[in-house]
């Protein structure tokens, strides 16, 4: 399975955002951004899981939430679809408030994998998402395409619980991005997914942002966030602690890479060095 762009370009042709007004009436009103939160809080009890992150994803933008485990990032995105209630703070999707039924079926989600739902094969999981996003033009066309690129061709009437988890997420993959929505939400981007498929999925991020759409990536994986990403939020404890382009990270932190970047924002110098002597007394 090796990237091609030549397998992108069917999706590459489709245009314009779904339900949107006509090309003419664009011009005459103010534009839309895909996602814009603001002062977002989500607790559980009495943690502040997120602590008042704001977010702007614009048409064509890629946004990374960069940072460890715990951080707060599933749950943002959770807040962003209404599936954790938000104590504090608001949040649009495409200018609708966030969290109701016209909001979240102008947003598509990728999940770490599809859980629950082991015993349906790829093709019943690309029936349900297509019949519960009332999304039916195009839809199956991309999800053939989508299918061929990742390699899924041949599992496409296999149960999802009989995959490994890789193929699980790529079931996942191919079901969110073939919605084609104006916001698309990806959790956890490169987990479990072989090189040759983080290749695919950074060219598919890509060509999505091209169309205008606006995405927004969750993920632990540095090198992937600085190589697809046009602007990255760092967060911990539930904190955005930096945001901006890569190269605003890097002037501001004097670091030439995003991995220096994130070291000395969430100040892991010391903690890396505890561990390098602890690893020297092994």
């Amino acid at each position: 399975m090796v990237p091609d762009q030549g397998l992108l370009q069917p999706l590459n042709r489709v245009r314009g955002r779904p339900g949107g007004p006509p090309a003419a009436a664009v011009s005459a009103v103010v534009p839309v951004q895909p996602l814009v939160v603001r002062g977002l809080v989500v607790t559980f009890g009495a943690v502040r899981a997120v602590d008042g992150v704001d977010l702007d994803v614009g048409s064509g933008s890629v946004v990374g939430l960069v940072g460890p485990n715990g951080c707060g990032k599933t749950t943002t995105l959770r807040a962003v679809l209404g599936l954790v209630p938000a104590a504090e703070g608001s949040v649009r999707v495409d200018g609708l408030v966030g969290g109701s039924l016209p909001a979240r079926r102008r947003s598509a989600w990728v999940p770490d994998e599809p859980g629950g739902l082991d015993e349906l094969s790829v093709d019943e999981l690309l029936a349900l998402v297509s019949a519960l996003w009332d999304v039916r033009d195009g839809f199956a066309r991309r999800a053939d395409v989508l299918l061929g690129a990742f390699g899924l061709h041949g599992r496409r009437a296999e149960q999802l619980g009989s995959l490994s988890h890789g193929q699980r997420r790529l079931a996942a993959i191919v079901a969110g991005f073939a919605l084609d929505r104006p916001l698309l939400l990806v959790d956890e981007a490169t987990a479990a997914l072989d090189p040759e498929a983080v290749l695919l999925l950074r060219e598919l991020l890509r060509a999505t942002a091209s169309r205008g759409r606006g995405v927004v990536v969750a993920t632990q994986d540095l090198h992937f966030a600085e190589s697809v990403c046009d602007r990255i939020t760092l967060l911990s404890a539930g904190r955005a602690v930096a945001e901006g382009s890569l190269d605003e990270l890097r002037s501001r932190f004097a670091a030439a890479t995003l991995e220096a970047v994130f070291v000395r924002a969430l100040r892991t110098g010391d903690r890396l060095e505890e561990a390098r002597r602890a690893l020297g007394d092994l």
